[in-house]
């Protein structure tokens, strides 16, 4: 991994890794979901799959803070969120949220929006439905028991397609293969906050163009769940545009590429 390619900013009360790339002229802040294992352990591969960015954006992939505690919510995430962009000067952004990484981007956007371009949400939701309770309650469950191997595969089953999934477990498993107690347990605070998000009534407060990507068969927040952003978001007179992916899961974002396709498609007009 280059040294160059993943940094740490440092704020007065906490420190959060970021891995930056691209030449671009504006600002593209991407936040991730839940992950067992934090992105900047593979940030390097992220170049590849983002490489259509680069021309027009300079790419800031954020992990959460270094040092959490249980209770720490996603307005806490979203606060940190915000003081590591200030610290860098990031401003007028591009703003993409992948799932619970959605979550934090809608409560930036509301509450700060001159800090948020425009806003692109993948897979996320504004509301916990019932089948988001079970499916990342178990997750939580099996990262407290410290069931690597039960987590791993209950994570891989629920975010990814069958076709996906079978293609390529091996080089999942691998990816996972040295998941440690500590990482275990950072996972678990992160996934019992997704069961807190209330969000919907903020997206009144948003000010920018809105992108909500979602797709047909996520089996973790569910279609269902953009629709109802969407609703808010139309309701309250924000710009937004719907896309639904057929036949893909909770991790299309990762899986094909037209789900990038389309936020370039987004952030060039």
């Amino acid at each position: 991994m280059s040294e160059s390619l993943v940094q740490c900013v440092r704020t007065d009360g906490f420190e959060m890794e970021y891995a930056r790339f691209g030449n671009g002229s504006r600002a593209m802040v991407v936040i991730p979901g839940l992950a067992i294992k934090s992105v900047m352990k593979s940030a390097a591969s992220l170049q590849v799959p983002y490489k259509m960015f680069v021309e027009d954006f300079t790419l800031y992939f954020f992990d959460r803070r270094k040092d959490v505690e249980a209770g720490y919510s996603l307005e806490d995430m979203a606060r940190d969120q915000v003081l590591a962009m200030q610290a860098l000067g990031l401003k007028d952004v591009a703003l993409y949220g992948v799932s619970q990484g959605g979550m934090v981007a809608q409560h930036i956007a509301a509450t700060h929006p001159e800090l948020v371009w425009k806003l692109v949400l993948g897979c996320s939701t504004s509301k916990p439905e019932p089948q988001q309770l079970e499916v990342i309650g178990n997750w939580a469950r099996l990262a407290r028991a410290h069931d690597r191997e039960g987590l791993v595969d209950a994570f891989i089953r629920d975010c990814f397609s069958v076709k996906f999934a079978e293609r390529y477990r091996r080089a999942l498993l691998m990816m996972y293969r040295d998941v440690s107690e500590a990482e275990m347990d950072r996972f678990a605070i992160f996934a019992r906050e997704c069961d807190n998000v209330d969000t919907g009534d903020m997206l009144a407060d948003v000010r920018c163009p809105v992108l909500v990507l979602a797709a047909s068969e996520d089996r973790v927040v569910l279609p269902v769940a953009s629709d109802k952003i969407v609703d808010k978001l139309n309701a309250a007179g924000v710009p937004c545009e719907y896309k639904v992916f057929e036949g893909y899961g909770h991790a299309a974002f990762d899986e094909i590429k037209e789900y990038k396709d389309r936020i370039l498609e987004f952030l060039k007009r």
